[in-house]
C-alpha cells in the first residue's frame, strides 16, 4: 500500500514546478507542447501609481485573461478598453487566434461584449446567488 501525505505548497515553489512538469508529461503526443507565456499590463497615472491592469497568459494559440481591473476613479476613461486591446495585440504578436476570459453578473459582461466577446457558457450559483460567464473572441477573422 502506498503511504503518502498531502501538504500545502506555494505554486511557484519547486513542488509547484514538479506538478506542472508532471502535467505536461501526461499530455498525449497529439497535443502540441505547452507554450505558456504570462502576460501582465499595468496602467499608471501621472504620478506613477497603478490605476489598472490586466493579468493573463498565452498558450496553444489562445489569450487567457485572468483579471482586468481599473480603479473606481479611473473608470469610464477608456483604460479598460485600451488594456484589453493591448493584451489582444500582444497575443496576436505571439501567434494567438483566440481569446477567452470569465466574468460575473456583478462585473463587466457588457464591457466584454461591447469589445467583441461572446458568452459560450455560464456557471450558476458561483458565487451563491450569482452567475459566472465564460466568454471568447476570435482575434483573427474566421478563426
Amino acid at each position: 500500500m502506498l503511504t503518502y501525505t498531502i501538504d500545502a505548497t506555494d505554486v511557484s515553489s519547486p513542488d509547484g514546478a514538479a506538478v506542472q512538469a508532471g502535467l505536461h508529461a501526461a499530455d498525449p503526443p497529439s497535443v502540441p507542447a505547452r507554450d505558456y507565456v504570462p502576460l501582465g499590463l499595468v496602467a499608471r497615472d501621472a504620478a506613477g501609481g497603478c490605476i489598472g491592469g490586466l493579468l493573463g497568459a498565452t498558450m496553444w494559440g489562445w489569450l487567457a485573461i485572468d483579471a482586468l481591473w481599473v480603479a473606481a476613479g479611473a473608470r469610464g476613461a477608456g483604460i479598460g478598453g485600451r488594456l484589453l486591446a493591448a493584451a489582444e495585440s500582444a497575443a496576436l504578436g505571439r501567434g494567438c487566434a483566440h481569446a477567452r476570459l470569465d466574468t460575473f453578473d456583478f462585473q463587466a459582461r457588457g464591457f466584454y461584449e461591447r469589445h467583441g466577446y461572446a458568452v459560450y457558457s455560464q456557471l450558476a450559483d458561483f458565487p451563491p446567488g450569482h452567475v459566472q460567464y465564460h466568454l471568447r473572441k476570435a482575434l483573427v477573422p474566421d478563426a
